[in-house]
């Protein structure tokens, strides 16, 4: 599997074959077939082995005032940072899902969950505070929020090659994150 991680980060998706995967784990090409039927069950097994779980540790604390937006800029660094270690595994989960293969919007879905609750719980809890309108939906809010998440990690390096800094990546998504959980007395 490691193999066909370091491809999906050096060349496209559709450039991969078995043959270049069985060739690179030096194995015999009938053996990958042992333990998978397709290229996408080895991207599965992969997307599987990566949890955004622990990312949860940053929207667990009070996002109250500038504290709760260095708590967002923790969190966006680590999406960054995990973009940076899986870029080629994720960004395959988000084509295939978004083209209708429902096993990776399985995973897409799996891996952001405990993201977009937190978000949505942050949300429910500025509303019952008077911080937020009841019109904004907060599973909603929470989807937004893992999308501005999403957006920063996987279009990184573009971003950075248009002329922001990290500092303005990382600043201006925390502070849209806290305004959106926060409303803008939080």
């Amino acid at each position: 599997m490691a193999a066909t991680a370091v491809m999906l980060a050096e060349r496209p998706f559709t450039a991969i074959r078995i043959t270049d995967i069985a060739r690179a784990s030096d194995i015999a090409q009938p053996n990958f077939y042992t333990y998978f039927n397709t290229i996408d069950d080895v991207v599965l097994a992969l997307a599987q082995e990566i949890s955004f779980e622990d990312l949860t540790r940053h929207l667990e604390p009070d996002w109250a005032g500038e504290a709760g937006v260095d708590h967002a800029a923790r969190l966006v660094d680590a999406i960054i940072e995990m973009w940076r270690l899986h870029r080629g595994v994720l960004s395959i989960i988000g084509y295939l899902a978004e083209r209708g293969a429902s096993a990776f919007a399985t995973v897409r879905v799996a891996h952001m969950r405990p993201i977009y609750k937190g978000f949505e719980d942050k949300v429910r809890r500025s509303q019952a505070a008077g911080r937020l309108p009841t019109q904004i939906k907060p599973r909603v809010a929470g989807y937004e929020c893992v999308s501005l998440l999403t957006s920063v990690g996987e279009r990184y390096e573009l971003l950075r090659a248009s002329g922001f800094s990290h500092d303005d990546l990382k600043g201006t998504t925390a502070r849209l994150l806290h305004l959106i959980a926060m409303g803008g007395k939080g």
